[in-house]
């Protein structure tokens, strides 16, 4: 019922880009769960995948005003949906091409300024 009231005073609707993230953490993490069960192969994005998720729902709270237990509902409510989709790996791979991108831009946002070198 809060999830409703929430949705319902919540100022702007998710936009496309918004919408395409999380459904593409939803690929992600579908993949992590997959890799932890040791379903599936590939490079393991069970971390990656989920400070990406962090990073994206952080994002997503910023540019959009809504509260964050929305865009969690809104994850979740994505989740449910994949459930009968089938897998798509063109789409998984553009997902985790995203997410290497992100973080490596997160990665050098973070990095500390080298040394400063004094001039003679």
């Amino acid at each position: 019922m809060l999830m409703l009231a929430l949705a319902l005073a919540a100022p702007t609707a998710f936009s496309e880009i918004h919408q395409r993230d999380i459904a593409c953490v939803v690929e992600v993490a579908v993949l992590a769960e997959s890799q932890k069960r040791g379903v599936a192969a590939g490079g393991n994005v069970q971390a990656s995948g989920k400070r990406w998720a962090g990073l994206v729902g952080a994002r997503i709270v910023e540019q959009s005003g809504q509260p964050r237990e929305l865009v969690a509902f809104a994850m979740t409510e994505a989740a449910k949906a994949r459930q009968t989709k089938p897998s798509d790996d063109a789409g998984l791979a553009i997902c985790i091409s995203q997410m290497n991108m992100e973080l490596s831009a997160a990665d050098a946002a973070n990095a500390a300024l080298p040394k400063p070198v004094r001039a003679q």
